[in-house]
C-alpha cells in the first residue's frame, strides 16, 4: 500500500496531542508544572487542530465524512469522539485553571487530562484495526501509538519546561520520556518481528491467479514485503530512521539532559530529542503502509 501522509500526519499529531496534555495532566496530579500549563495546553490544541486539517486532505470529498458517523462503532466515529472529548476536557483544564486562586488547575483536571490524552491514540489505532490488513490487525497498533504518545509527551514537556523555565517539571519529564522510549523499543522491534514472520497469511495456497482487471501485473511477492524491514527494501529506513534516529539517538539525549540546567539548554536537548523521535516516527508509520497487503492481494 502507498502512504497515506494525511492519515500519517493525522495519527502523528494526535500523539503529540495526548503526549503534551497527558504529561501536563501527570505534572499537575504530582502538584508540578505550574509555570507550563498554558504552553502545554496551547501545544496540545494547535497539534490536534493540524492533525484533524491532515485527515480531511485524505478525502476527495471531505463532506462525505459525515456519511461515517451513521455508525457508532465505526473508525471514523471513534476518533471523532475522541477528538471532541479531548477538545472539551482541554477546555476544561484551562477555564478551571483561570479560575484557581493560585493559577493552578485542580488535580482532578490532570486526572482528566491524563485519561484522554492516553485514550485519543489507543482509540485512532484501534480504528485502523481491520482483518483485510493482517500488518495492521494486531493489538501492538495501538500499544505503537500508546507508546509514541508517551515518548514525545515526555520530550514536550521538556521542551517547555526549559522554555518557562519550570524547575520542578524537568525530573519527571525525563523519567516520562525514557519510560515512553523503552516502551517504543519494545514495542517496534516486537511488531517488526511479527511482521517479518507473516507471509503466511496472505493465502499462501494460490499458486497462480489471474486479475482480468490487471493482465500484465504479476502476483504479489508477500515474503518479499513483509519480510524487507529487517533486510530488505525497507531495512534503511528501519535501522537508520526508525531505530539509530528515532530510538536511540533521543533516548540518549534524554538521558544526557538529566544533569542539564532548566533553561534553553534543556530546551535545546529535547527540541533535537523530540525531533529524532517525530522522524523515527514518520518512518515507522511509511513502513506499516508500505507492508500493509491486503489478504486480497
Amino acid at each position: 500500500m502507498h502512504p497515506e501522509w494525511p492519515l500519517i500526519l493525522f495519527t502523528f499529531f494526535l500523539c503529540v496531542a495526548g503526549g503534551a496534555l497527558g504529561a501536563q495532566g501527570l505534572l499537575n496530579v504530582m502538584g508540578k508544572g505550574k509555570k507550563m500549563q498554558l504552553a502545554s495546553l496551547v501545544t496540545a490544541l494547535a497539534a490536534l487542530v493540524v492533525g484533524g486539517l491532515s485527515v480531511f486532505m485524505h478525502l476527495q470529498h471531505w463532506e462525505r465524512i459525515f456519511n461515517g458517523f451513521g455508525h457508532i462503532t465505526s473508525g471514523i466515529t471513534l476518533e471523532f469522539i475522541g477528538c471532541i472529548v479531548f477538545a472539551v476536557v482541554l477546555v476544561l483544564y484551562f477555564l478551571m485553571m483561570r479560575r484557581a486562586e493560585d493559577g493552578m488547575a485542580p488535580k482532578w483536571c490532570g486526572v482528566l487530562a491524563i485519561v484522554v490524552g492516553l485514550a485519543l491514540p489507543v482509540i485512532t489505532g484501534m480504528s485502523y484495526l481491520m482483518a483485510s490488513l493482517p500488518s495492521w490487525n494486531t493489538p501492538l497498533l495501538p500499544v505503537y501509538y500508546l507508546a509514541n504518545t508517551v515518548f514525545m509527551g515526555g520530550l514536550t514537556a521538556l521542551v517547555i519546561a526549559g522554555l518557562t523555565k519550570d524547575d520542578r517539571a524537568k525530573d519527571l519529564g525525563v523519567k516520562v520520556a525514557l519510560a515512553g522510549g523503552a516502551l517504543q523499543l519494545i514495542a517496534v522491534f516486537t511488531y517488526a518481528f511479527i511482521i517479518n514472520g507473516s507471509a503466511g497469511l496472505y493465502s499462501a495456497d494460490i499458486q497462480y491467479y489471474f486479475d482480468p482487471t490487471l493482465p500484465d501485473v504479476a502476483m504479489v511477492d508477500r515474503a518479499s514485503i513483509v519480510g524487507g524491514i529487517f533486510a530488505g527494501a525497507n531495512a534503511v529506513m528501519f535501522w537508520l530512521g526508525v531505530v539509530a534516529v528515532g530510538l536511540v539517538a533521543p533516548l540518549v539525549l534524554t538521558w544526557l539532559a538529566k544533569k542539564v540546567e532548566t533553561g534553553k539548554k534543556l530546551a535545546a536537548y529535547a527540541g533535537v530529542a523530540l525531533a529524532c523521535v517525530a522522524v523515527g516516527g514518520l518512518c515507522w508509520r511509511v513502513i506499516l503502509y508500505v507492508v500493509a497487503i491486503s489478504i486480497f492481494a
